[in-house]
């Protein structure tokens, strides 16, 4: 016996195939939502094994949905963004996209093997189109290609923080004064404020709390 759980009145396009996660319960008590990125058609009430490769909450959907037909060139649609100003997730769902409809069947050709269609994305993603994190992603998922972890020579931090940046910020974050910021950290106070002064013009706050806000947005803390 099947149990009905919910029906939806109008029609809804995802995509990828649309599916819940077992045993993974959300506020609302409901099983997380995801998309499955996969080769081959899949009917309901299959179990699929896979790989996590994004999380969206559901007030990031709309932005996300919006923008997943932009480009990194800018000549994406409806409001020609560049990839520098959209969501990643919306980067990634667009990539997803690009992927199925490559393999699938159209009226005016067959669907490319994965291997061609892998071979085909990566060539738009060298040219603009889809964002290349957001290609090494997909293809890792679809099994054609590693996902590899970026090794810079050096950590990469949001808003181009330095190192000493973000040890101050994690402290500020934490309700530390500018005196308490520098005994921990062993300079001196007007050093300390220097260091804040810098953080507010590189991510665009004005006051401790904007800060800390952003450093917990960004991850910059837990």
């Amino acid at each position: 016996m099947i149990r009905m759980d919910r029906g939806l009145y109008s029609a809804v396009l995802y995509p990828a195939n649309y599916g819940f996660i077992p045993q993974a319960l959300a506020e609302d008590r409901d099983p997380l939502d995801v998309l499955v990125l996969c080769q081959e058609p899949v009917v309901p009430l299959t179990v699929i094994p896979g790989r996590a490769i994004g999380l969206m909450t559901l007030a990031a959907l709309n932005p996300v949905v919006s923008a997943h037909h932009e480009k990194c060139d800018g000549s994406g649609y409806h409001k020609r963004l560049r990839a520098d100003t959209t969501d990643l997730g919306a980067c990634v769902l667009a990539a997803t996209e690009i992927y199925i409809g490559l393999t699938s069947d159209r009226a005016d050709r067959a669907a490319f093997s994965p291997e061609d269609a892998a071979a085909e994305l990566r060539r738009l993603a060298a040219q603009g189109a889809p964002e290349h994190r957001a290609t090494q992603a997909v293809l890792g998922a679809a099994g054609q290609g590693e996902i590899k972890p970026a090794t810079p020579s050096r950590p990469q931090n949001p808003a181009g923080l330095s190192r000493r940046e973000v040890d101050v910020l994690r402290l500020a974050a934490r309700g530390l004064t500018t005196q308490q910021i520098a005994d921990k950290l062993f300079f001196s106070a007007k050093t300390a404020d220097h260091h804040i002064q810098h953080i507010y013009n590189k991510i665009g706050a004005s006051t401790r709390a904007a800060a800390a806000l952003w450093a917990m947005q960004h991850s910059v803390v837990q």
